[in-house]
């Protein structure tokens, strides 16, 4: 998959000849419609580390969190894409008449391509770290690409009112009326990877699951513009 797609989708919502404007102008009425696909490169993640006592032994915090940043070194993920955001204690008991005060921490991970966030996963597993979750992908440049969506969608429609009128031998003036009628932004993350449990690692954003497999669907702009044109 390209990690850019765009696909211009031409179509006539209304158009109207001859008609009138106020001064008889004889005008045209085009709608112009632009799709276009982004890979995300900044999803994040939420991660949850909880010390343990196995065997009289403590895994401490500091300990799961500097061998998380390790492994996600080796990988090519600096280990300043991982900070905490919380950190809570709690008195756990570790055996019949003992008690431990075991700490949980909360951290965020940002990762820039599906194909890391893969690999992490494959790190995920290998250090038994089994609360993570997706809360966000998006793209470093979305409201460049936004303008860039807006700018194709107005051609379109002046494509349009060109090839229409051509087929009349008229031609297209200048434009009487620019509406933008849509600009949705559909920012969808799926994460399909299993860890021996349907629900092992479980996306805020889809709850799809394909074992062995990450997946993540591209962030969907659509913009919509209607303008009027004036007929020569």
């Amino acid at each position: 998959m390209k990690a850019i797609q765009i696909i211009i989708i031409l179509f006539l919502s209304s158009t109207i000849f001859g008609q009138t404007i106020k001064d008889n102008t004889p005008f045209i009425e085009v709608t112009g419609k632009v799709e276009l696909e982004i890979s995300p490169d900044e999803i994040y993640l939420d991660i949850s580390l909880k010390e343990s006592i196995k065997n009289g032994k403590k895994t401490t915090l500091d300990k799961l969190e500097d061998c998380l940043k390790e492994e996600l070194e080796i990988i090519g993920i600096p280990k300043e894409c991982l900070f905490i955001s919380d950190i809570n204690s709690v008195i756990a008991k570790t055996g019949w008449w003992t008690k431990e005060i075991l700490s949980t921490g909360k951290y965020s991970l940002k990762i820039t391509s599906p194909k890391k966030l893969k690999e992490a996963f494959k790190i995920f597993k290998k250090l038994k770290i089994t609360d993570v979750r997706i809360t966000k992908a998006t793209h470093s440049k979305l409201d460049f690409y936004k303008k860039k969506n807006r700018i194709a969608a107005i051609k379109a429609a002046k494509e349009k009112a060109d090839y229409l009128l051509n087929a009349i031998n008229a031609n297209t003036g200048k434009p009487l009326k620019i509406n933008e009628t849509n600009h949705d932004l559909q920012n969808f993350a799926q994460l399909n990877y299993v860890n021996n449990s349907p629900n092992r690692y479980e996306s805020s954003i889809s709850k799809s699951y394909k074992k062995g497999i990450v997946q993540f669907e591209n962030i969907k702009l659509t913009s919509s513009i209607y303008v009027i044109f004036e007929i020569k």
